[in-house]
This record gives structure tokens, sequence and C-alpha cells, in this order.
């Protein structure tokens, strides 16, 4: 069995492996224009793990053969390493070993491959969440988090690695998978280039989020392959795997391959999936070289796009997750829910050799309805309000249609309370102040990548004042209709949660205490939401 993991150029989890806080970031030159610095180096560490000290871990069969095959046919690497025996696979020889593995790489444009092929746990501290570990030569199973490689470790171990090209294969069991974001910056670099434009593969990045077995699948060892179910077809694909004729079997073409092919022999028992963002082209290159446009491909790895069935001019390519060659020209391309068979995306698209179409990009985002609570401050703004109505606490309620009316847009309808006491400008009496604010509105994501978002919004409203005055039997109120810009800052923890930041200002004409005139009033707030 074996443990999970994410991060930057491309994180590739076979097994059952999962990944979670993705380097990413907007691309740029990897050196200063005009100067040559030495060819990109491929470097390769690879851990297999048969036999552990601690007996309650069975040993495997395979994991060692696993890393000297892949080893092998990583012939045209220019450095690499297999840990295998049991002096090599101790927690401490294999820290050391990616301690080493940093210190080599020499350039952003290397390309660096870390395999792991063992047994993967989870372990939980003391009232917080499971965290996945990768069983190692000397892991005792009583002291789990203390004697194994914590996954977070190792993912940020990997994240700062000099490369900007990085797979990260883990042939382990209990893999989930991470979310992988970056902006689109590959335009923005290529403009800004001032000297002749390089070629795409040497300013492309990628990150590659692949698990090959959900999480709370096995992940295999068979006897008739003599390898790890996952690996054996990874290695089949460094001789088949170049789908799109360019010469070249990038780590997204491997891992497809073998996805595809590992769902087969397990009879559906074990799940490939993965997540992508690639800038430019793939730039994980396992064999061979790129020697000539290959044949247009559509992809895609989002969650978003998970189940998604791929149609194009009337042919089933496949589902979603995964990527597919296809011949270039004009393709009336279609997307369905494999489960209920709706259409998602009907278009038609022209495509010409060496293209890459992600598909996510064509399918609207699901509609949903979302309820935010907030609490903060109502405060005034201007002179006149400031000298009218105090700072007062304030709660309020939030119900939003996400994705409606249009993908990215949230129409919203809201109302808002506060109250607290107070003492007027012109006479010192003191008052109780309720007020009441309904609004109308809408806001735009913006996606900042991370899991962060932020939402401009504008909303109309009705806001209804009252004062009561202690001493006096007459109360005073304001009924008037407001303009308010807002911008909430978010941040969303899982797919339903959404917690942030929000800073609203309102406009209203009116009365208080002096001549009708435009006023200015706001409030902040803390948000959570939750979606269904």
């Amino acid at each position: 069995m074996r443990a999970p993991f994410p991060l930057p150029a491309a994180l590739i989890l076979a097994g059952c492996a999962s990944s979670a806080g993705l380097k990413g970031g907007a691309l740029s030159a990897f050196g200063p224009e005009g100067i040559t610095d030495q060819p990109p180096l491929r470097h390769a560490l690879l851990v297999g793990i048969d036999h552990f000290e601690d007996d309650r871990f069975n040993d495997l069969r395979f994991a060692a053969a696993d890393a000297r095959s892949l080893a092998a046919a990583l012939s045209e690497f220019d450095d690499v390493r297999e840990l295998v025996r049991p002096e090599e696979t101790r927690r401490a020889a294999i820290l050391e070993a990616l301690a080493e593995l940093e210190r080599r790489i020499r350039s952003p444009r290397d390309t660096v491959l870390i395999y792991f092929s063992t047994h993967g746990s989870v372990a939980q501290r003391p009232g917080g969440d499971l965290e996945r570990e990768l069983v190692v030569g000397d892991t005792r199973l009583d002291l789990l988090r203390e004697t194994a490689i914590p996954v977070e470790e190792l993912i940020r171990r990997a994240e700062r690695l000099p490369s900007r090209r990085v797979a990260v294969i883990l042939a382990t069991c209990h893999a989930g998978r991470g979310k992988s974001r970056i902006p689109d910056a590959l335009a923005q670099a290529l403009a800004a280039h001032k000297a002749a434009v390089p070629r795409l593969e040497d300013v492309s990045e990628a990150v590659v989020v692949v698990s090959a077995a959900a999480f709370g699948e096995a992940a295999r060892e068979d006897e008739t392959l003599g390898h790890d179910v996952y690996t054996y077809f990874l290695l089949e694909a460094l001789g088949s795997g170049d789908r799109d004729g360019d010469g070249a079997v990038t780590i997204s073409e491997a891992h497809d391959y073998a996805r595809e092919r590992t769902w087969q022999f397990t009879h559906g028992q074990q799940r490939p999936a993965a997540e992508s963002t690639i800038l430019g082209v793939d730039p994980i290159v396992l064999r061979g070289r790129r020697q000539r446009e290959g044949l247009p491909v559509i992809y895609s790895y989002e969650r978003s796009s998970e189940g998604v069935a791929v149609r194009l001019s009337g042919n089933p390519k496949g589902v979603l997750p995964g990527g597919f060659a296809v011949p270039p020209g004009e393709q009336r391309l279609e997307l369905l829910d494999s489960g209920t068979g709706g259409l998602l995306y009907s278009g038609t698209i022209q495509l010409k050799a060496g293209d890459r179409v992600e598909l996510s990009r064509l399918i609207p985002p699901a509609r949903k309805l979302e309820a935010e609570l907030e609490g903060g401050l109502f405060m005034p703004f201007s002179r006149a309000a400031r000298n009218a109505l105090p700072v007062a606490p304030a709660v309020g309620l939030h119900l939003r249609g996400v994705n409606w009316p249009a993908a990215l847009l949230a129409a919203e309808l809201s109302v808002s309370m506060f109250g607290s006491t107070g003492a007027t400008a012109m006479v010192d009496q003191p008052y109780d102040l309720l007020g009441v604010h309904l609004q109308l509105g809408l806001g735009r994501t913006i996606d900042l990548g991370r899991g962060l978002s932020l939402e401009p919004q504008l909303h109309l409203g009705m806001l209804w004042l009252s004062r009561r005055f202690r001493q006096f039997s007459a109360n005073e109120s304001l009924r008037a209709p407001t303009l308010s810009p807002a911008v909430v800052l978010g941040a969303t923890p899982s797919d339903a949660l959404r917690v942030g930041l929000r800073l609203e200002s309102s406009l209203f004409a009116g009365r208080l205490e002096g001549p009708r005139r435009l006023h200015a009033v706001g409030q902040f707030g803390l948000l959570a939401g939750y979606s269904f």
C-alpha cells in the first residue's frame, strides 16, 4: 500500500497519491537575454523499498524492481540514482539524497523526476486532520509521524528545487488530489521578451498532479507483470506513449497511457486521475526529443472536468481527465456529462499541428446556491454621517446565485441589521439607533489562484434608519435608496465552504441633522458561507 503528494512543474502520483499547495506563478524568462547557458540536464532519484525493519509492514515484492527498471528505461537522463538497498532506504539516507539532488540542479530548465515505490499510510495529529506519510525502511508503525516521511515535507523540498520542471511519481496507496492553478502568463512572458522569441518548449512550464489510484484504493502489485501495475504501464508508455507523434514521450502522455491501461487491467478497481496546468507545451520529456510538430491534443486534468465525456465530429474519444491526440482541421466538439448524457458544450474548433486545447475552459461552471453569514461593523464615512450616527455592530445574511446569470457572476440578495447607542452633535441627548439595509446586487469573481478570489460587487438597495431618543417621546427615521460598491477577498478551504473579508461603501441622499445632502456610510465584515 502507499501514500500521496503535489508540487511545482509537474507532480505525478503513481499508486494512490495526493497533492496540495502547488507552487505556481507567472512565467518569466529563464535567464538574462544574450547569455548562452549550459544545456539543461535531466535528473532522476528513484526509491524502491521492498523490506521494512518493522515487521508490522508487509514486505513488498516488486518495489525495488520498479525503481531499477525505471532507472534502466531513463537511459537518456544525465543523472540517475536509485535507492533500493536497505542502508539507502532509511529515512536519513533518503533525506540526504534529496538534499544532494537539490545541489546537483544547475538550471531552471533542468528536468527532475522523483519516484517512490513503497507503502503509504496516514497519521493524525491530536485533534487534527489525517496526514499522508511515506513509509521508509526504518519507519515504525507506533511512531509513524516521527519516523516516516510526511508527504507535505516532500512537497516543501520539491518546491525548493531550482528547477521549474519537476515530476514526482508516488507508487503508493492512500492518495487523493490537490488543486493546481497558475495564471496564464505565457503570453505576457513572450511579449516581454525583447530579443528573438525563444522556442516554446524552452520557456514552457508545467504543473501536473496525477494520482494513479483514488483515495482509499490500493496500489496493486501483480505477479504476472512483476511490477506495481501502474509502474508497469508507465514503463511501457516510455516506448509506446508518444500519442501526438512528435518524437518525445512527455510525463502527461506517459501517465495517460498508464492510466487507461491500469483501469482496464484492474477492471475498474484502480482509478488513476490527474490535474494539470501547462504553460506552453508539456516540458517534462521522459524519452526521445521533439523532432516535428505533433498532432493537436485536447485535454483536461482539472477537477471540474472529471467525468466529462468527449465527442469529436460524432466519434467518442473518451472520458476526462486525460488527453487525446486528434486530427488537424475543423472539428465539431461536444462535451457531455458521462452520467446523465447531458450536453455541457457544443461548438466548432479549428485545430492545427502542435495545438493544445484545455477543455475545462469550455465547460460552463456549475450553478449553485450559496448562503453566507456576515459579522462586522457599520461605519459612518462622511462628516455629516459621523456627526449623526455611531459606529455600530452589524450582522448580515447573503443569498447568492453563483455562476448566475452567467459564468463567474453572482447575483446576490442581502439584508444587514445594525444597532447601537449614541448622542447627537446638536443636542446632547442619548438615543438608540436601529438600521436595516436590504440590497440586490451583482458580483464578478476574479481567480487569484491558491483558492483565493477577489470579487468586485455593485448593489442597489434601501436603507432604513431609526433613532429613538430616551428622553423624548418622538422618534426620527429615514428611508433612502442606496448605491453600494463593495469588494470581497474570499478563500475556499473546500468546494462547499467560503470565508472572506468584505468592505462596502453605500451612498444615499437624506437629512441627517441638517439639510438634505449626499451621505456615505459603510460596512466591514467577516464572511462565512456554504454552497448547496
